[in-house]
């Protein structure tokens, strides 16, 4: 029976692991890695990282697999071996998998679960062409899950709110197309593991996460 926690959430984008990680980092004290979310953070700065990962989003493309690496390989270095991680979309394709693999092993380490949130194609357009963004402080929303009602900052009325541009309908459908073109090996790979485990992601927020500590809490 691991002591801790090392786990990794896939899904295909708007499947919901966000919602689910901020959950588990607040009931279990895990720490967290997205490389996503850096791409995110960087592509609003305006960096060279960011312009890389912006270019892939708006393409509906996956950002290459050695930029990935080397950001997650960074990052588990900082981590302490008896420390619960949870990975945010990573890894996204059989040769990350690989090398995070081969990096655990060089730590003395092991990843212990792959939970994978599955929800239809239609779930993943319908949750991404309602989100909206503030071009002036950038904060996001979501026409039904999260609208706007009042301007954090009091500076406006919502005026400035657009949709994503990697939300267009053909970049959504070709990050689709992308994801399972990656995840069917992927999930193979954590499959004769025996570390693969599927979770519903479709329902509420509670519905998902309660199915998800039930078929985690076995491996803490």
């Amino acid at each position: 029976m691991a002591l801790r926690w090392r786990l990794s959430i896939l899904g295909t984008k708007a499947a919901g692991k966000g919602t689910q990680i901020r959950r588990l980092v607040d009931n279990f004290n895990l720490v967290y890695f997205s490389p996503g979310e850096m791409f995110r953070q960087a592509a609003k700065k305006n960096t060279q990282l960011g312009l890389i990962a912006q270019r892939a989003f708006v393409r509906g493309d996956l950002v290459a697999d050695d930029i990935v690496n080397a950001l997650v390989e960074e990052w588990l270095w900082t981590t302490t071996p008896n420390q619960s991680i949870v990975f945010d979309g990573f890894p996204r394709t059989l040769p990350q998998a690989e090398f995070l693999a081969a990096a655990f092993a060089d730590m003395k380490r092991e990843l212990d679960a792959v939970i994978y949130l599955e929800v239809t194609d239609q779930t993943v357009v319908d949750r991404l062409v309602g989100r909206r963004f503030c071009r002036i402080c950038r904060d996001e929303f979501h026409l039904d899950s999260a609208p706007f009602q009042a301007c954090p900052y009091g500076k406006c009325e919502g005026q400035y709110l657009r949709p994503f541009e990697e939300d267009k309908p053909e970049s959504v459908q070709s990050l689709i197309a992308a994801f399972k073109g990656g995840i069917r090996a992927l999930l193979n790979f954590y499959r004769k593991r025996r570390k693969l485990i599927r979770v519903d992601g479709e329902g509420t927020a509670d519905e998902v996460h309660a199915r998800l500590v039930k078929k985690i809490l076995p491996f803490r």
